[in-house]
């Protein structure tokens, strides 16, 4: 067993606040990030015609969907996530499921999570602001090797 005199010696009150200073600057620093991540808020319509609402959860953006082509046989309201790849969450409905989140500020971009209800599967996202009316939303899954795809979403507030 170490004695607790080893510990006093080997890292010095000193050492340790110097320490714990650098610390705090590189946490600081990484709050900068924020501020340089693009606002992406608003609404955002998908190529298959869903209509994603980002907007704060918490401290950072989250989407959720309030508009999609219903299905035949079902209605906005009533279509359940079916193709999850869990099949506990098969009954919760598609219209207001988060299909964006644990989204982090990055230098020009998001990245976090996204959740495509026609597949089933949640992927690495990348967020990234092309212009005022467009955001590109790229999803990747490993397999073997990454497989990822990007679409384009357009502003529709």
């Amino acid at each position: 067993m170490v004695p607790f005199s080893f510990f006093v010696s080997a890292f010095p009150a000193s050492k340790l606040y110097s320490r714990a200073g650098l610390f705090a600057l590189l946490l600081a620093g990484a709050g900068g990030e924020a501020a340089a991540a693009p606002d992406i808020n608003g609404k955002w319509q998908t190529p298959a015609g869903a209509v994603i609402k980002i907007e704060k959860c918490g401290k950072v953006p989250c989407g959720k969907i309030v508009r999609f082509p219903a299905p035949k046989g079902y209605s906005m309201e009533s279509t359940p996530d079916l193709k999850n790849n869990d099949p506990s969450k098969r009954k919760r409905k598609v219209l207001g499921l988060t299909v964006l989140w644990r989204l982090a500020p990055q230098k020009n971009s998001w990245k976090g999570r996204v959740y495509d209800p026609r597949r089933g599967f949640s992927a690495n996202a990348t967020v990234h602001r092309k212009s005022a009316s467009a955001l590109e939303v790229q999803g990747c899954v490993r397999v073997v090797f990454n497989v990822c795809e990007k679409e384009t979403w357009r502003r529709v507030d």
